[in-house]
């Protein structure tokens, strides 16, 4: 029948859920080990070093929670996304930063993992999204 899955659909869902979070999961961990290698709010603001990567990171998972309780709860998204973009943002720029003194190729890489988790949450709303529509 149309709209129902069969048991391969369902279980090629799984791994495609299961592996969109385990990317997720690692983009996030590798983020937050980038963002607390060196700290360029430092001087400005004293905290520790994990506090500074949690605060970038924060806007990523806050507003990907957000986005979730949203497609679920059927109202705007716009505002959780503002809140990954800025993080995602935010921890792109200070990955960069980090890398100032490498290599080109080496920012980039620098710069990979943010993009990654920010294109990760995108696909894992969509199919969220799908379900609960």
């Amino acid at each position: 029948m149309a709209g129902e899955r069969g048991t391969l659909g369902q279980v090629v869902r799984a791994l495609s859920l299961a592996t969109l979070i385990a990317v997720y999961l690692g983009g996030m961990a590798v983020t937050y080990r980038q963002l607390r290698v060196e700290t360029p709010l430092a001087n400005v603001v004293s905290a520790p070093e994990w506090a500074h990567a949690v605060l970038v990171m924060g806007l990523m998972v806050g507003g990907g929670l957000g986005v979730a309780a949203a497609i679920v709860d059927r109202r705007s998204t716009a505002a959780s996304w503002v809140l990954i973009a800025i993080g995602t943002a935010a921890a792109v720029a200070w990955c960069l930063w980090a890398t100032r003194d490498d290599a080109m190729v080496q920012m980039l890489f620098a710069a990979a993992p943010p993009l990654i988790a920010f294109a990760v949450v995108a696909e894992l709303m969509r199919q969220l999204h799908v379900h609960f529509n």
